[in-house]
């Protein structure tokens, strides 16, 4: 118990390093940046979520239960990695993680080929696509849209107030 009081001390006072880099006109501009993509952010992670949660449970209705650890699909395929069948929609758990690693494009490909070789349907890509198209197209561009706008915005205020001190 003495150890994790010692421990939150010392995590508590190197939080005070924060207002040190403040001063630091580059981190001064990325802390302000992500304060005020806060709220932005979290309507935007509102409506990440709702799709996920829609693309989870059809997933589910689509897929559930043909994706597990001794399917003939993954394992008589020598270019599916073994750990594969984890990447399921038997649960919500696993339909989310399943989709967010769809949404960072992470072998999107592979998936997509064991699940349309799994039900022998070529048409199921269509659901991967619009995954794909409301995730990543739109949902991530929005993200990274805001996030420039915003740094620039705080990097235009932060060049003035440093104009207006100069002149004062």
């Amino acid at each position: 118990m003495e150890i994790k009081i010692f421990e939150i001390i010392i995590f508590i006072r190197m939080l005070k390093l924060l207002t040190l880099l403040y001063e630091i006109r580059t981190m001064r501009i990325i802390i302000e940046t992500i304060r005020n993509l806060l709220k932005p952010l979290t309507n935007l992670a509102g409506i990440l979520m709702s799709i996920f949660y829609i693309f989870a449970q059809l997933g589910m209705l689509l897929f559930g239960g043909k994706v597990y650890k001794d399917s003939p699909f993954i394992n008589n395929d020598p270019s599916i990695p073994n750990t594969y069948h984890l990447m399921n929609f038997n649960d919500l758990l696993s339909s989310f993680c399943t989709l967010f690693a769809l949404m960072v494009v992470n072998n999107w490909m592979v998936v997509v080929k064991v699940y349309t070789n799994t039900m022998g349907n070529s048409w199921y890509e269509v659901y991967f696509g619009m995954f794909y198209y409301f995730s990543v197209v739109i949902g991530i561009n929005i993200v990274v849209a805001f996030a420039i706008d915003m740094y620039s915005s705080v990097e235009r205020l932060d060049h003035e107030r440093i104009k207006t001190l100069d002149i004062l």
